[in-house]
């Protein structure tokens, strides 16, 4: 046995040189691995998937692949154009459809962190250490957060899945030092850059690990020309970013949905940045960093548990004794990922996903050494005693595994989610022609989604924003005689709504049946206050 003290030191037990002994055979065994991780994955995520459309940024999503509209900031040009691909398959109703990209991206995910883990291991020269990688990945897939993401129309699936996959172009490009590696990266930042707005905080990791493996070629002579590598790079990176494209040809050709109806170059730039949400960054103040932090660590235990974080710290730090360079990109990547997940005032929990498909990575390596670690103990007892303790460590974590996978499972499963598509379609059936009816974000997302996609009720007029004031429009439609309707907010009837009117059940909340405190809302002869003006 030897002991991994430099970069690329090879570990091999009994003999043979790491992943080259037994030829082809044994790197096909490797990568089979963790295709069938990937198809596990999947299999679980299509099993406990929601089956058709659900509330909220969910439907707006749904909705937007299907019709190729632009949702919610910062438009998300990628997910929209990929979805629309998914919309074409024959499966369920168009929403599943939109569903079951998340499950492919995150099974994607679950592979790439598999391949990043396995080129890691084996540049920290734990080689044949390598089936510890199933192991993380496997505690990836089935991690609370990760895999809810997996099972509905949201971006962080396809955005793990990019992050993953430009840490093993990076990776490999520096170890390979072949071109096509260099030019994934930059293709695929660029697609990570339009995809997700928190990518730009990787920008600053993906910088200098790309100048120093520059650097690091000039120092060796390696390439005598890189001008045309770097400019093809560059190129690269523009076709990544050229989804942008698209929300430009909406802005200026017409949309069936565009979020916030941009009006101008302000309004669009202002989308294309996140600006609506701006204000949600940094949204506990400095003061609360502490608070913040403890806040962070408590959702990364939540998903591999305090033994999980025990492993990923000591992967950590071998990363740091024997592979600087990839130690620094994963490091500077999470700890940006990990400040702007922790402040982000707004379901900033979700936003930590990136961090842990690093800190899965991280754990991979550090089970990888502590094999290592376990083996130099017992090889020197007995070959046979080595080959047992690795048996039984090796079933001992899939058994976890599996433990923890039947225990999460009654909680995140959504297969069973129609509630919200039952109730869409009863009031869109039972409303009568040229019915008002007021929603909030939640619901109207869902009535939005069945009349673009499908071209249900478009004689319906749809009301949102602030259900305060929403009683002077009720009024006025009770007393023109149009049918009117208001949707549950936050589980309640909203206050004045309950208050002067009286409200019969339907179908997604009530309908207004007549006004019970008309004098608030009559026309005095002054005409100055009245409600409904």
């Amino acid at each position: 046995m030897t002991d991994p003290r430099g970069e690329g030191a090879n570990f091999a037990v009994g003999g043979g040189r790491a992943l080259s002994g037994g030829g082809e055979t044994r790197r096909w065994g490797v990568a089979g691995v963790g295709l069938l991780l990937s198809v596990l994955a999947g299999a679980l995520y299509v099993r406990t998937l929601a089956p058709s459309v659900m509330p909220g940024d969910y439907a707006e999503f749904q909705m937007s692949a299907a019709v190729l509209g632009v949702p919610h900031p910062t438009g998300y040009p990628l997910y929209v154009l990929l979805g629309k691909l998914f919309t074409l398959l024959p499966i369920g109703d168009v929403a599943y459809r939109v569903n079951f990209s998340s499950a492919v991206y995150m099974a994607g995910a679950v592979g790439t962190l598999y391949a990043v883990a396995v080129r890691l291991i084996g540049l920290a020269g734990l080689r044949r250490m390598w089936p510890a990688a199933a192991v993380g990945a496997g505690l990836f897939a089935v991690a609370p957060i990760v895999w809810s993401m997996s099972l509905v129309a949201r971006s962080y699936a396809l955005n793990a899945l990019l992050v993953g996959s430009v840490i093993f172009a990076l990776v490999s490009w520096r170890q390979s030092g072949d071109a096509r590696w260099f030019y994934a990266s930059c293709l695929l930042i660029g697609l990570s850059l339009v995809h997700h707005g928190t990518t730009y905080l990787l920008l600053p990791a993906y910088g200098f690990y790309l100048l120093f493996v520059e650097v690091e070629r000039h120092r060796g002579s390696i390439e005598h020309r890189p001008i045309r590598r770097r400019v093809l790079g560059a190129l690269w990176f523009v076709v990544g970013i050229s989804p942008l494209l698209f929300l430009v040809y909406r802005f200026i050709g017409g949309s069936p949905y565009y979020w916030g109806n941009p009006t101008n170059w302000k309004d669009f730039f202002n989308l294309l940045t996140g600006g609506p949400f701006q204000d949600q960054v940094m949204g506990y103040g400095w003061g609360s960093q502490l608070e913040r932090v403890a806040f962070g660590i408590g959702e990364l235990s939540g998903q591999y548990t305090p033994v999980g974080i025990a492993a990923g710290v000591v992967g950590l730090a071998v990363l740091w004794r024997v592979r600087r360079p990839e130690a620094a990109l994963v490091s500077a990547m999470m700890l940006g990922n990990f400040l702007f997940a922790m402040n982000y005032s707004l379901v900033g929990y979700l936003y930590f996903i990136p961090t842990y498909l690093i800190w899965g990575v991280l754990m991979c390596i550090g089970l990888a050494w502590l094999c290592y670690a376990t083996a130099r103990v017992l090889g020197r007892v007995s070959w046979g005693a080595l080959r047992v303790g690795v048996s039984l460590m090796g079933v001992a974590l899939a058994g976890s595994i599996i433990y923890m996978s039947a225990l999460r499972y009654p909680n995140i499963d959504q297969s069973g989610q129609k509630g919200v598509r039952d109730a869409a379609l009863a009031l869109l059936s039972s409303a009568p022609r040229g019915a008002s009816i007021y929603l909030d974000w939640e619901e109207l997302s869902v009535v939005r989604f069945y009349r673009l996609v499908y071209g249900m009720r478009t004689d319906l007029t749809l009301h949102s924003g602030d259900p305060s004031d929403w009683a002077k429009g009720v009024y006025c439609d009770l007393t023109s005689g149009t049918a009117a309707y208001v949707g549950t907010f936050a589980g309640a009837q909203p206050p004045l709504i309950a208050r002067d009117f009286a409200l019969q059940d339907a179908p997604v909340g009530w309908r207004v049946t007549k006004v019970t405190n008309a004098g608030l809302y009559e026309l005095p002869a002054c005409g100055t206050c009245a409600t409904c003006r």
